[in-house]
């Protein structure tokens, strides 16, 4: 990571921080703080597509092997159908997440993040359902 990408993340890290009330996007444990050891932000699509916006990182309690950190790595498959793994191919953008309350959000690059709509949710839910009928035939 060259100077710019991480003033870029070390920025986008405080926002994500903030947008989530200093919350783990995923089991809600209070991550208040950055002296506090056990979070860590997560990027949804590999760093390697150098990508350090806000929508495509979540706050996360653990680190990329133990907590909800670890659980999003080790677990790909259920964390790309809850929008923690974006794939490459894919703007982060454009997939919704789901938080630990069970609400499903977009996250956007100024920091923000809105609410899915109950139509959104269905039209996310039939989506991925055809995509996993589509893996199977």
């Amino acid at each position: 990571m060259n100077a710019g990408e991480k003033a870029e993340f070390d920025r986008s890290k405080r926002i994500v921080a903030e947008r989530q009330g200093w919350h783990c996007f995923h089991c809600g444990v209070n991550t208040h703080g950055d002296v506090w050891p056990g979070h860590s932000t997560h990027h949804r699509q590999s760093r390697r597509f150098h990508d350090h916006k806000p929508a495509n990182l979540v706050r996360l309690c653990g680190s990329g092997t133990t907590g909800c950190h670890g659980w999003a790595h080790e677990h790909q498959a259920e964390a790309e159908r809850l929008g923690y793994i974006v794939p490459g191919w894919t703007d982060p953008r454009t997939v919704p997440i789901r938080d630990w309350r069970g609400d499903w959000w977009w996250l956007l690059d100024d920091g923000t993040a809105r609410r899915l709509t109950q139509a959104e949710i269905i039209e996310h839910q039939i989506g991925t359902t055809e995509g996993e009928d589509d893996e199977r035939s």
